[in-house]
Parts: structure tokens; C-alpha cells; sequence
């Protein structure tokens, strides 16, 4: 079964997609987001410069890219040409977004493709997994899959764990046989938290946003390489196809290689934005147990730049209630 979560207030959304009780995606932000930097949205850019072998682009909304082409197309490319472009990853850390050039373009950068609410994208994605049969609203839900989203790690069912590390040239994971062994010999349970985590890893990966090379410490030294194998594809579901898998190492690892798409959310938790609706989440739980109370908001001047639009677009009762005020520490007071 598959369910959508989702909430939207004051012009910024949440969702988590639930596939048979576990959530498998999450995204916040904006409810329209008008980003050209998204990926799958495609627009007309301008080739600002090549340096290095890299061609990078200058968007409509000014922001930039990366342009991925082979080295005979680039050599072709002209500096300040317009390039019809679609985005195949998104900014992430210190790593720009990356385009695929879709071909020749005229005229002045713009936008191609229609602007999409949070909900339309994440029912979008939801769909190569079926069909969604159901759309709540669980806020014990969108929290746990936030949570998910920001910490991968965790326990695994029926005992072991899964830690998810990210570095700066590779995901690492490893396997644990923490959580007692039950009937089963250590053998037989080490075997079962293997089975069990390389299952588990799409789901994880897929929530939390990690991608590239992902390097996998199994429990042990010899494994059945095949049943591991069928069993990460199996978790990855429709994305199996986009994975490069390697051989089970001598030294009990699983490599495999999952392409760059989304911004993670942890690469997002200091942001204005986020900031701002953490801010904005937390006010309306305050007026929910104390209603008639006035509320203010103090943050950062950023933050409260992006809130301010907000609340004047909004059409919101709460809206009314809100004051805003400067100071170094976001918090809601309640007078």
C-alpha cells in the first residue's frame, strides 16, 4: 500500500511517501517552487564560460550549473550560446547542480517546464512504485520520515543495524550484529542482518537523499554474492536499473554506484528556508495549544526575510497573530 503525508501553510510544504508502513520519501520547501535548479526541470540557459574541461551555465533566475557533455560536444560548445538544458542533479555541499544539454536553443534563458506544487513532484516520483491509494495527513508520519531523512541510521528489523555514513568521497555503510541473535547461531544471524540491511539500503538511501559511491561492510568474510545482488535490486525497485553493482570484495564489501538526484535534506538543515519553516511549524503547534494567544517569531534577519513575503501572501488566521523580531536564536513567544 502506498500513502501519500502532506501539509501546507503559509506557502511552505512537507510530504513523505509510505510504501507498506515504511516512508521511502520526503521533501520540504516551498509548495511552488520556482527553482530552475530542480531536477527534471528543464529550461533555456546561457553557456557562461569553459574552464578545465567544464562548461558552466547561467540560468534564467541566476543561478548556475554544470553542463555534462562528452568531450567531442564540448569542444563544439560556444560561450554565450543558448543551450536547452534539463537538470540531472541537484546542488549539493560544495558540488554545483549538473545538466544534461538537450540541444541548440533561441532566445533569452527562460523557464520550460511548468512550475509543479511539492505534493505534484512527490506524487510524481511516487508513481514509478504505483499507485497511491491513499492521501492523509499523519504528522507522526511526516516527522518520522524527516527524521529518516536526516538520520539514515538506524536499527534494523528483527535485530541488527545499519549505519549510513556520508564522507566526501563515499557513502559508508556497515553493517552491525548488535541486537541479539534470538534462536538463530551467530552465523545464521549475521547472514540474516546482511540479507536484511542490503534490502533496506535503497529504501534509506532513497529517503535520505545519499547517493554516488556507496561502500557497504557486510557482517563476515564470505557471502552468496548472487542472493545479495538480487536482493539490492530488489530494494531499489524501479531505480535498480540506474545502479552500477560490483562484485562482493574479499574483504566482505558491497560496492555499488547510485547516480545523484536531489539535494540530501541534511544539506539543507542550516538554511534560511528550512529555518523558516521550522519556525513557522513550531508557532502553529503554540497557537494549537494556546490558542488566542499572540505569537513572535524572533530570528535571524534571513530568516525572517523569507518568512515576512510569507505571511503577507497568505491567507492564513494565523497570520494575524504574528510578530516578528530580530535576535540571534530562532524561538516563538507567546504573549
Amino acid at each position: 500500500m502506498i500513502t501519500l503525508h502532506y501539509e501546507s501553510r503559509f506557502g511552505l510544504a512537507r510530504g513523505a511517501v509510505y510504501i507498506d508502513g515504511k516512508p521511502h520519501l520526503y521533501a520540504e520547501g516551498y509548495e511552488h517552487d520556482q527553482s530552475l535548479i530542480m531536477v527534471n526541470v528543464c529550461s533555456v540557459a546561457r553557456l557562461k564560460n569553459k574552464t578545465g574541461g567544464l562548461a558552466f551555465l547561467l540560468l534564467a533566475d541566476g543561478s548556475e550549473a554544470v553542463l555534462d557533455v562528452p568531450q567531442e560536444v564540448f569542444a563544439k560548445l560556444v560561450e554565450g550560446a543558448a543551450l536547452e538544458i534539463e537538470i540531472i542533479a541537484e546542488a549539493r555541499q560544495e558540488k554545483r547542480a549538473r545538466a544534461r544539454l538537450i540541444g541548440a536553443a533561441q532566445g533569452e534563458p527562460r523557464r520550460i517546464t511548468p512550475v509543479q506544487s511539492l505534493k505534484d513532484r512527490l506524487l510524481a516520483k511516487a508513481a514509478a512504485f504505483g499507485d497511491v491509494i491513499e492521501s492523509i495527513v499523519d504528522f507522526d508520519a511526516l516527522d518520522a520520515a524527516e527524521d529518516g531523512a536526516l538520520n539514515p541510521s538506524g536499527p534494523l528489523s528483527q535485530g541488527g543495524y545499519l549505519s549510513i555514513e556520508r564522507t566526501r568521497a563515499l557513502i559508508a555503510c556497515d553493517v552491525d550484529s548488535a541486537g541479539g541473535e534470538g534462536v538463530l547461531t551467530p552465523k545464521s544471524f549475521a547472514k540474516a542482518c546482511n540479507e536484511r540491511a542490503v534490502s533496506d539500503i535503497g529504501r534509506r538511501l532513497r529517503l535520505s537523499g545519499l547517493a554516488g559511491l556507496v561502500v557497504m561492510d557486510l557482517i563476515g568474510k564470505r557471502h552468496d554474492a548472487d542472493r545479495l545482488r538480487q536482493l539490492l535490486l530488489a530494494g531499489f525497485g524501479p531505480e535498480a536499473e540506474q545502479l552500477i553493482v560490483g562484485p562482493v570484495g574479499k574483504f566482505g564489501t558491497l560496492e555499488f554506484v547510485r547516480p545523484w538526484g536531489a539535494t540530501p535534506l541534511m544539506d539543507t538543515a542550516r538554511t534560511s528556508v528550512r529555518a523558516a519553516h521550522l519556525l513557522l511549524r513550531e508557532a502553529v503547534k503554540r497557537a494549537e495549544s494556546e490558542p488566542g494567544r499572540l505569537l513572535t517569531l524572533r530570528a535571524p534577519p534571513g530568516t525572517l526575510d523569507i518568512i515576512r513575503p510569507l505571511l503577507a501572501a497568505s491567507h492564513d488566521p494565523l497570520s494575524a497573530i504574528i510578530r516578528l523580531e530580530a535576535a540571534t536564536r530562532p524561538e516563538v513567544i507567546v504573549t
